[in-house]
């Protein structure tokens, strides 16, 4: 087999770019799900290590319909500790375990986050398995740089919700692009600096009207309007901002004029 031009590399027999770098939305939606969305999660699908950011339900399942090799996942990032971004922990350690894997696993959380984590793990008994859990306290910091290597920086800063949650910034080393998640939150000043600049900017928008621990899409249009993102995709969304999607839209744009979108289940977005 010859060797394939300039970045691309063979795995198996399948021909992939060894640079190519995509977020895959895992699920677009809610506290409460629906039939057509899921609770919000994101997997960074990269050649020098995945990384699930946020954890709901089925989370191997989701990674193997969306192409992503479960053994190339180097761990999760937790944002907060409420029940649709956490509770899929327990189950993917579990099938991580059946799957072989032997790595370590990396849980990045900050403090309280960390002990729910700990005690879910407790509740299953999964501290005992061949998979080694290494857990990584996120401190209460702005800009903290979580991780790095050769492709991709991830940086956290803390927001403005009702139980302490992280934001949180992946920037590629080779596009310079950047993506921001929100996590669950109010408007606040550690938001808009750490999306400042940033390509994407995946923003939950779950009240309809203006709200001190979630956002409104009022509150949307002035936060990105004042990071300067060039695209924002709306997740975690009130139902009824979904019935008149153009309207939504419509009340972000009176204050943000670059693209705005509603994302959806297993979207992918190149990084």
């Amino acid at each position: 087999m010859k060797r394939p031009p300039g970045n691309l590399t063979y795995i198996g027999a399948r021909m992939v770019d060894s640079k190519r770098q995509r977020i895959i939305l895992l699920g677009s939606g809610p506290a409460l799900a629906s039939a057509t969305r899921d609770n919000t999660s994101f997997v960074l699908d990269s050649p020098a290590g995945s990384l699930l950011i946020d954890c709901g339900g089925g989370p191997f399942h989701k990674l193997l319909r969306t192409g992503v090799d479960p053994a190339c996942l180097k761990g999760v990032l937790l944002t907060h500790a409420h029940p649709d971004h956490i509770y899929g922990l327990p189950s993917l350690v579990h099938e991580l375990w059946l799957f072989g894997r032997r790595e370590p696993f990396h849980i990045y959380s900050n403090g309280h986050t960390q002990q729910v984590a700990t005690a879910l793990l407790d509740t299953f008994q999964l501290w005992n398995t061949p998979v080694p859990l290494e857990l990584h306290l996120l401190p209460d910091e702005e800009k903290f740089l979580v991780l790095e290597n050769e492709l991709y920086l991830v940086h956290t800063s803390p927001v403005k919700h009702l139980v302490p949650t992280v934001a949180v910034r992946v920037t590629s080393r080779g596009s310079g692009r950047a993506a921001v998640f929100s996590a669950d939150t109010g408007p606040c000043r550690e938001l808009v600096s750490l999306a400042s600049g940033a390509d994407l900017l995946f923003q939950e928008c779950a009240e309809e009207e203006p709200h001190q621990f979630h956002c409104a899409p009022q509150q949307v249009g002035e936060m990105a309007a004042e990071a300067g993102v060039a695209e924002v995709i709306l997740v975690h969304c009130h139902p009824n901002l979904l019935k008149e999607p153009y309207l939504t839209i419509s009340e972000i744009r009176k204050q943000y004029h670059g693209s705005v979108r509603f994302g959806e289940d297993f979207d992918v977005y190149e990084l």
